[in-house]
């Protein structure tokens, strides 16, 4: 963590106090609003704890500068002179938390947990984009995308995968029904079948079926659901869908190898 603050005495007790009260937080203290910016740009930092009244650059004005080039950093306000004004201020300029000094063991506690939960909560979206873009970079690699249909609701979730395969931009609304009518239609009654009775009986299902994509390209796909089940009831339906055209295309153009070894 990376606090700034224009008492380097108050610096070192808070350093201090905070590493003593958590095992976890180590803490790296500047003066100014500049130190701080030179030092986010060589070392990393989970969390930012600014003091607010400060004579070059106050911490609002600071959690601008951060705010150019670290959007989501964890950023805590922390004053001696409070004010709703200033919490309001703070809210509205981006700050993830806002915490006004103070003194004993329960406020250190209180400001100790207020950064953990600031950085665990940093670190766990950066991990889900993270996630994301490896899943991203899987099903465009693999030509795969995935679905989840709510039963109760009907609500769809489709991956960037699936709407590719679709020939959608993933910002497109596709219900469960439309999803059906990009089916070639001597399959669609197939799909429509299986996706039914694994609502209503929780059956998985596999199907290779032609689908037609929103620029009229005919494709192969290998689709999958299975029933995801609360409590015992079947409350959605999740599944994959791959694009497997080039496989099928290629596997046109093979020799027969069953021929080739009889006529040796």
């Amino acid at each position: 963590m990376l606090h700034v603050d224009d008492d380097p005495n108050f610096g070192d007790l808070i350093a201090d106090r905070l590493e003593n009260t958590a095992d976890q937080i180590t803490v790296q203290t500047v003066s100014t609003p500049n130190e701080g910016v030179s030092t986010l740009a060589t070392d990393p930092v989970d969390c930012i704890l600014s003091d607010y009244h400060m004579p070059a650059q106050n911490g609002l004005e600071f959690l601008e500068t951060v705010r150019e080039e670290y959007p989501d950093l964890p950023f805590i306000l922390y004053t001696s002179k409070g004010s709703e004004d200033v919490a309001s201020e703070a809210i509205s300029a981006g700050v993830t938390d806002y915490l006004q000094k103070g003194a004993g063991t329960g406020h250190y506690e209180l400001l100790a947990n207020r950064i953990t939960n600031a950085v665990s909560q940093y670190r766990a979206i950066k991990e889900l984009a993270r996630n994301e873009d490896l899943l991203a970079s899987t099903e465009q690699l693999a030509n795969t995308g995935g679905w989840q249909l709510d039963i109760e609701t009907g609500e769809t979730r489709w991956t960037d995968g699936t709407y590719e395969i679709y020939g959608l931009q993933p910002s497109a609304e596709l219900t469960k029904q439309e999803a059906i009518e990009f089916y070639h239609p001597e399959g669609r009654g197939e799909i429509k079948r299986l996706v039914e009775r694994c609502i209503d009986t929780g059956e998985p299902y596999e199907a290779t079926l032609r689908l037609i994509d929103a620029d009229g390209q005919l494709r192969w796909v290998v689709t999958n659901g299975k029933a995801i089940r609360e409590n015992g009831e079947i409350v959605a339906i999740r599944g994959a869908i791959r694009d497997i055209t080039n496989i099928k295309e290629n596997h046109e153009y093979l020799p027969n190898t069953n021929s080739i070894r009889s006529q040796r």
